[in-house]
């Protein structure tokens, strides 16, 4: 019988949530069957995310060639995140219409599928510039305008994928509910998102490397925050909600800007300011340490032996997060917003180790800090593995092949 040969479009060696995702789906699909051999075809992202002409058309032709391969495959599946492809929007739905025609086996996941603006997002905007809150105002209303290219980009894809008949992999039963009512298109398939090898069983020394490393205190609180430092990961709330906490409770931030953030010679604005707010407030000072990026194994680990986990992340239109995902199913105890990312993923995933409150509410975030941690530690897993688990997701995007 001969081998079956799946292809994955993504990035995947650098820093990025789609390529700690890719490396996951890789290693789950290769030890979920025989006789399948998986090879993640690499996004160039330096070429595909100018905005020069002349490495532009480089681009153009590095997705030419990706297009080439991948008709030797016999299925292949699509990361599908806009800034993946491009920088420009009409490059990225070129370059995706390509792709997306290569292997007519082809099925592709989409992480941030808005469809639908929220209409009070342009209203708050121009209000606020009527009463001469110009600054806020137009940062509004520049971010309601970012948020509907999204959503012009996402349409253009999801066309592009009934066109060819591409079965379509969405994280949420909202996402599937949209496409279908929105282009009455049917094939389409819901998996959270999973990164943890079920039985997963950590290493202790990592943590405890931590704490020698940064001089902790292990009779101390410890809460963590991961993933890049990004103003809608909620730091700003966090950073207030420990101020209302003991002053035995200490952030740990593991994390770094993301590289698309990083420019010439300045700092970035939001890490700037979280920076004047530790050095400049007593309550905070020498309670929170930035303690950089984690590798995946290391990640793991730490994540583990967190005391609680926050996640007190702004709403912006996102179907599924790998950070909600790893704490969720590895931290005895966390604390999560009421973003529509986490209402989706606990509908379809029951966990006894969370608590919500409403995004923005620190004092409710502080208070349900200590009530947590008031409650006996639950026994793992903490969230129901029989339904969806890293096996399940393997044979989501197996399908083209048993079929």
């Amino acid at each position: 019988m001969s081998r079956k040969k799946m292809a994955i479009v993504s990035s995947h060696s650098v820093s990025c949530g789609n390529a700690a995702f890719t490396r996951v789906l890789h290693t789950s699909i290769e030890r979920s069957r025989d006789g399948i051999d998986t090879e993640v075809i690499e996004l160039d992202l330096t070429l595909l995310q100018s905005i020069d002409r002349g490495i532009r058309s480089k681009a153009n032709d590095h997705i030419s060639d990706i297009c080439c391969r991948l008709k030797e495959f016999d299925c292949v599946n699509i990361q599908m995140e806009a800034g993946l492809y491009g920088t420009v929007p009409r490059d990225i739905v070129k370059r995706f219409s390509k792709l997306v025609t290569a292997n007519k086996n082809t099925n592709v996941t989409l992480h941030s599928p808005r469809l639908i603006a929220p209409s009070s997002s342009a209203r708050s905007a121009i209000k606020k510039i009527f009463f001469l809150r110009l600054r806020s105002g137009l940062e509004e209303l520049f971010l309601a305008s970012f948020k509907s290219i999204n959503i012009k980009i996402n349409k253009k894809i999801i066309r592009h994928c009934i066109a060819s008949n591409s079965r379509i992999i969405v994280h949420t039963l909202r996402a599937k509910k949209q496409i279908e009512n929105l282009f009455s298109y049917t094939n389409v398939d819901v998996h959270p998102l999973k990164m943890v090898d079920e039985g997963h069983s950590h290493d202790p020394k990592t943590f405890q490397n931590q704490f020698t490393q940064a001089n902790l205190d292990p009779n101390d609180i410890h809460i963590g925050m991961f993933g890049y430092i990004s103003s809608y990961k909620g730091h700003v709330d966090a950073l207030n909600a420990l101020q209302q906490l003991p002053l035995n409770f200490k952030l740990l931030i593991f994390g770094r800007l993301h590289p698309a953030a990083l420019t010439d010679g300045a700092l970035d604005p939001y890490l700037s300011h979280l920076i004047e707010m530790v050095n400049s407030r007593e309550k905070l000072k020498n309670r929170v340490l930035f303690l950089g990026e984690l590798d995946d194994s290391d990640f793991l680990d730490v994540v583990s032996d967190i005391d609680v986990a926050w996640l007190p992340y702004h709403e912006n239109g996102q179907d599924g997060s790998g950070i909600a995902s790893l704490c969720l199913d590895l931290c005895p105890r966390v604390l999560c917003s009421s973003s529509f990312a986490f209402d989706e993923l606990l509908k379809l995933v029951k966990y006894n180790n969370v608590m919500r409150f409403d995004i923005g509410n620190t004092v409710e975030l502080a208070g349900k800090t200590q009530m947590i941690l008031n409650r006996d530690e639950p026994s793992r897993p903490y969230g129901g593995v029989s339904r969806y688990n890293v096996r399940t997701q393997a044979d989501i995007y197996l399908t083209e092949l048993d079929s």
